[in-house]
């Protein structure tokens, strides 16, 4: 596997990749980067062109312009693409990355060949949640002198089930990485709702559900909402799915990809 950057209108983006064949592009959760998928990749680059990009202001991209949301984050990855002269790609995303991927979905369909969607939700308009009240895990973190700040993001990173600690560690050294500014991805899903977006997606879609989402009931209904798709659950499937079950994630994308 080899890393690279890309100069793009917006900054320098950072990605990882391997393979030959068709590009699939792999789009992170919030808080994190393109070392979500670097066990997936090297299953699915058997066959594809596999690509997974740090979005602005996460990893080692740079840090976004001001704050984004999700309709920017996925103009980044059109920039992206043209940058690396790819006219066409399918795309998967978790959480935060499938509402940029139905962004792109929506507003790019001849530039999607198919689309992945991991985590992805909506809520109702009663529903929305303040992400900003002080007792969320999405609160900005200040950094502090005497580093409580670094307490903050491992428990935060602990939050969603037990894993092996080389996992934690990953998703630990993404908070630090990302700074203050990294619920910025949390705060653009919390101001994204895809309920009046995902009717509109007209290319092939996978659902893919893992019992450990935090919506893992509804993901079928978000299934129902997109015409012609396919829904599959993946057993015993944890919140970090693409870190702990990659071999599991790579297999539903290949089948579905054909």
């Amino acid at each position: 596997m080899k890393r690279a950057y890309t100069d793009i209108p917006e900054g320098q983006m950072h990605y990882r990749f391997e393979g030959n064949g068709e590009p699939i592009i792999l789009l992170h959760m919030a808080v994190a980067s393109s070392d979500e998928f670097t066990r997936v990749i090297r299953f699915l680059s058997k066959k594809y062109r596999a690509i997974a990009i740090d979005c602005m202001g996460f990893g080692d991209s740079d840090p976004a312009p001001r704050q984004y949301e999700i309709i920017d984050h996925a103009r980044t990855v059109i920039s992206f693409m043209d940058s690396l002269g790819i006219k066409k790609s399918s795309i998967a995303g978790q959480f935060f990355g499938a509402e940029i991927a139905v962004e792109l979905a929506v507003n790019w369909p001849e530039r999607i060949n198919k689309v992945i969607l991991a985590g992805a939700e909506f809520w109702e308009e009663n529903q929305a949640v303040d992400l900003h009240e002080p007792d969320n895990f999405t609160t900005k973190v200040e950094l502090k002198k005497d580093g409580s700040h670094l307490m903050e993001w491992w428990r935060r990173v602990c939050l969603w089930g037990d894993y092996p600690v080389e996992i934690l560690e990953e998703r630990f050294i993404e908070y630090v990485k990302a700074g203050p500014r990294g619920e910025e991805g949390h705060w653009a899903g919390g101001n994204y709702n895809s309920k009046f977006r995902l009717p509109l997606i007209t290319c092939p879609t996978l659902i893919i559900d893992a019992p450990g989402y935090p919506l893992h009931s509804r993901s079928n209904i978000v299934q129902k909402m997109i015409p012609n798709s396919k829904f599959i659950t993946i057993p015993n499937g944890p919140m970090y799915l693409d870190r702990a079950m990659p071999k599991e994630v790579a297999q539903a994308i290949r089948d579905f990809l054909g």
